[in-house]
């Protein structure tokens, strides 16, 4: 007897970095897409950014916490951790594991398009092989209360 495993009807990929823009950016994914959605959660490290075993289980407390919270939302909820340059591991990610939507948070830096979407989400808006939704947050985000969160900007490289 053969089984049968039935594929989401969308893939969405949430690249985070456990900062409470990325955190914000998860939650909106997880509450506008969760019902025919598996959500893959991942993380990028740099190579060589420290001692693996140890990073392996600081994201474990973070995804452990994550699962916590996700865990109401009732979509499939799939963890990754990457090595390499943030961006470019995202994109290579997604293409490989046919990512239906990436949905990711921004900080905002310099430069005019870096300071509206931030230097990896412009590039992972820039190459990326499926539609990408920036959720920008207010630079203060880290000491900010929950107020300005209902300020958060989306941004998105497609037309829908």
């Amino acid at each position: 007897m053969t089984k049968t495993i039935n594929k989401p009807l969308r893939t969405i990929l949430c690249p985070v970095d456990f900062s409470p823009s990325s955190e914000k950016a998860l939650l909106h994914a997880a509450g506008q897409y969760s019902a025919d959605s598996e959500l893959i959660i991942l993380h990028i490290d740099y190579p060589g950014s420290g001692d693996r075993g140890t990073l392996l289980k600081e994201h474990l407390h973070h995804f452990s916490r994550y699962s916590d919270i996700l865990s109401e939302y009732g979509c499939k909820v799939r963890f990754a951790v990457e090595y390499g340059t943030p961006a470019e591991a995202i994109i290579l990610f997604a293409e490989k594991y046919g990512t239906d939507l990436i949905v990711m948070g921004s900080h905002g830096s310099s430069n005019i398009l870096r300071l509206l979407v931030g230097s990896t989400a412009e590039k992972v808006m820039r190459n990326a092989p499926c539609p990408v939704m920036i959720l920008k947050s207010p630079e203060s985000v880290e000491t900010a209360d929950e107020a300005v969160y209902e300020n958060i900007e989306l941004l998105s490289n497609t037309n829908d």
